[in-house]
């Protein structure tokens, strides 16, 4: 029987951990492997007030960060860490407050059991967020598509085999975005079709902004392709824009440019500040 370890970063929201624990307990998930839970305290000011103890996993463990440094970097600082441990068989990611929704980890499960040399990843049909965020999201999908030349459709919620997050554990990019780094350096990847759920505790903490900075972190991650095909872009639309209206071609050109510029400067500068945050 396969071992699968589930890390889950936490800021604060003990409340929500305790009941997304409580709803994998009663999944009885240990009849298809052993169930281990790594929780990445990201140096919460709230303590947790009570002891985590189910039935169905026994091994609970609880580390924290020497600093508050966000959900991916906690993420990523959890995947160093069992870099070096030999007691699991699987990986799988998730969030902590519901939003990833535990039922769907059953189904990681018996696919990982279908393709056990596969990443599995949660694959987004549906969100529950309003129409004007569900929107942005689209656009963020398309920008991501159109830069990187990869449709991304997960997030961080997912299944590694401990064979690929070896080949991934040492790489600087999972201190900028998990889920583009499994999207560049894994190959082999099966997916489950996923359903976004309702927070448990609380408000949404994904804002426009957030979602903003986590588009273009998954872009900076494809930095030298971003350069690449953008510049490539604004060239083919200069032949056309030349081709087509020779008096026009600097006043379209300019600003497309200027545009251009603008998303390659933000790539990489958000990708080198990010890192050297880490």
């Amino acid at each position: 029987m396969k071992t699968y370890r589930i890390l889950i970063p936490v800021f604060n929201d003990w409340e929500s951990l305790s009941t997304l624990l409580s709803n994998i307990d009663g999944l009885k998930l240990n009849v298809f492997g052993n169930i281990k839970i790594l929780v990445i305290d990201d140096c919460s000011t709230e303590i947790l007030s009570k002891k985590i103890e189910f039935n169905s996993f026994n091994d609970v463990e609880i580390i924290k960060n020497a600093k508050n440094i966000g959900h991916g970097k906690s993420i990523a600082n959890g995947i160093q860490y069992l870099s070096n441990k030999s007691d699991f068989d699987y990986l799988i990611v998730m969030d902590g407050d519901g939003e990833d929704r535990p039922e769907e980890i059953k189904q990681l499960i018996l696919k990982s059991i279908a393709f056990p040399s596969s990443t599995i990843t949660a694959n987004r049909i549906k969100r529950s967020e309003g129409i004007l965020f569900r929107l942005f999201y689209i656009l963020h999908k398309i920008l991501t598509l159109v830069l990187t030349g990869r449709s991304i459709k997960f997030g961080n919620f997912m299944c590694i085999p401990k064979k690929e997050l070896n080949l991934i554990s040492s790489n600087q990019n999972l201190f900028v975005s998990f889920s583009g780094t499994v999207s560049k350096f894994i190959k082999d990847k099966q997916q489950i079709p996923s359903i976004r759920g309702i927070r448990y505790h609380g408000p949404t903490k994904m804002s426009f902004l957030k979602l903003v900075r986590h588009s273009l972190l998954i872009i900076s991650v494809f930095k030298y392709e971003v350069l690449l095909r953008s510049s490539l872009l604004v060239f083919l639309f200069g032949i056309f824009a030349f081709y087509y209206n020779k008096n026009i071609f600097l006043l379209l050109m300019i600003p497309i440019a200027a545009i251009d510029m603008l998303i390659i400067f933000t790539t990489f500068y958000l990708y080198q500040k990010t890192l050297f945050n880490a």
